[in-house]
């Protein structure tokens, strides 16, 4: 049996409190259930600082309103980085074009060097150093860092389970294809559970982009790699919904503890960081107009459509989900935020289906809508952190992964029976008869038994995160980790 842990000691033998830096990945996904995890550990009686650019501090505001105890450390973003463009400002994806996402994440490395300045002057003014580093899996850079500290390193993994086991598996033994130009060869994952296995091109892009030699593919495998050594890696998923790859040690991590410890956004109640919860002002109206609008109909009738806000529909694409939702007679809300340069809604496709179709440009209150009675389906691009919110409500899914770890998650929806799948790709453009045939197919009888199995699910989502629950459990033990580290200069166990 391990030795209880015990407290840090600051530089004058006393008892240090527990200070835990987060450090996330400057994307939506990414952000949002980090900031999530930090409200829950500042309420929980730890004190927390966020570690961001000068760019991305703005979106922290939410979260400070709602829990003024957390700290940030502000650093300056690496501008002049080698493998970003000159003159290049985009400190959040949402900002940059896509093939910058992975200069973006290389370039990251470089707050190593001011961040540590950070820790060790907050030190010496403040009496009051870092005692844990929790970091998305996107900065591994940060695990470095907390060994120069001398403190534990948590991996934070803003997506399932078993996308975090494939990812590491990817990046440590680095598959390959025998025929480069057979896209569906099949990548087999053997020392995962059920032994899954995936075509090439349903691996995440960040992986089949890599190339051996390459500066910024490899500085993006070592980022997994440095995750590799952490001492607790921590997901934001619920066991009754990732039970398979939950119930045994994942490969790869299997002498670290994996900590379930979502829905986060459920176990926060969707109101204390940026995402699409009630944020007030002109959103509390919108929310409300919503709202109104779905109260005049039947339960469950309507399907709720939305590709997050990283993917913008080609015209051909927004074109077969507009005639797909007239074909299919059924009542839906459209969230058509699109990046810039993304297709608009086609023309006369409002006034062609106002009796039964609401379209919302902009910010769209997607927590709302997704928990109101009369919403019973979502169709989506199976990015996690709207299943999650899926999950929670009880609603059944329409599956269209486009890319990143989005063909893993529609893996686990069909294996929990609450989705059916409707396209796949993010070129895709789907039959729009086929789509509207699924569509009706979904609000009507034949999708009844996935909507009992995903009001099921619900259920088991919300007792996951309630008192006693299998989420609740790890966050607390987190929690206790968290605040009774054993610190000894050059070694950092946790109890586990």
């Amino acid at each position: 049996m391990a030795t209880p842990p015990q407290k840090k000691r600051a530089s004058n033998g006393a008892a240090a409190e527990p200070h835990v830096l987060l450090v996330p990945y400057p994307a939506q996904g990414h952000m949002l259930p980090l900031l999530d995890l930090a409200a829950l550990l500042a309420a929980r009686g730890l004190a927390v600082t966020v570690a961001v650019t000068s760019g991305n501090a703005p979106l922290l505001e939410p979260l400070l309103a709602a829990c003024p105890s957390v700290g940030v450390a502000e650093l300056p973003f690496p501008s002049s980085s080698p493998l970003l463009p000159p003159g290049c400002d985009g400190e959040n994806t949402k900002d940059l074009p896509r093939h910058l996402f992975r200069p973006l994440m290389a370039s990251l490395a470089e707050l190593r060097a001011p961040l540590l300045a950070w820790c060790r002057d907050a030190q010496r003014r403040h009496g009051r150093g870092v005692t844990a580093v929790v970091s998305d899996f996107f900065t591994g850079w940060t695990a470095p860092l907390a060994a120069e500290l001398g403190v534990p390193h948590v991996t934070f993994s803003p997506s399932p389970a078993l996308h975090l086991a494939m990812s590491h598996a990817l990046w440590r033994h680095l598959p390959s294809r025998r025929r480069v130009e057979d896209a569906d060869e099949a990548v087999a994952f053997p020392e995962i559970p059920g032994s899954p296995s995936f075509p090439w091109r349903q691996l995440s892009w960040l992986f089949r982009e890599y190339v051996a030699g390459d500066e910024v593919s490899e500085a993006i495998r070592q980022l997994f790699l440095w995750n590799l050594g952490s001492d607790i890696f921590v997901t934001n998923t619920f066991a009754a919904l990732e039970s398979a790859y939950l119930e045994r040690p994942l490969p790869d991590l299997a002498s670290r503890r994996v900590l379930a410890v979502g829905p986060l956004s459920a176990a926060v109640g969707g109101t204390t960081t940026s995402g699409s919860g009630d944020r007030g002002g002109k959103h509390a109206v919108a929310a409300a107009s919503v709202a109104a609008w779905l109260d005049a109909f039947p339960d469950g009738s309507v399907v709720y459509v939305s590709f997050g806000t990283q993917h913008a529909l080609s015209p051909p694409q927004a074109a077969s989900v507009a005639d797909a939702l007239a074909r299919s007679s059924a009542a839906f809300v459209w969230a058509a935020a699109a990046r810039p340069g993304g297709a608009a809604v086609p023309e006369g496709f409002e006034a062609a289906t106002a009796s039964r179709g609401m379209v919302v440009r902009g910010w769209a209150p997607q927590v709302e809508i997704l928990r109101h009675r009369a919403v019973g389906w979502f169709l989506t691009h199976c990015g996690w952190n709207s299943v999650l919110e899926a999950a929670a409500a009880g609603v059944a899914m329409l599956a269209w992964p486009m890319g990143a770890d989005q063909f893993t998650v529609a893996r686990i929806l069909a294996e929990a029976g609450v989705a059916v799948p409707v396209a796949e790709g993010a070129n895709a453009v789907p039959d729009a008869g086929r789509l509207a045939g699924a569509i009706a197919a979904a609000v009507g009888k034949e999708g009844e038994p996935v909507r009992e199995r995903a009001a099921a699910l619900g259920g088991m989502a919300a007792a996951a995160v309630a008192e006693g629950g299998s989420s609740r459990r790890d966050l607390e033990e987190l929690v206790r980790m968290l605040k009774m580290v054993d610190v000894v200069p050059g070694r950092h166990p946790m109890s586990l």
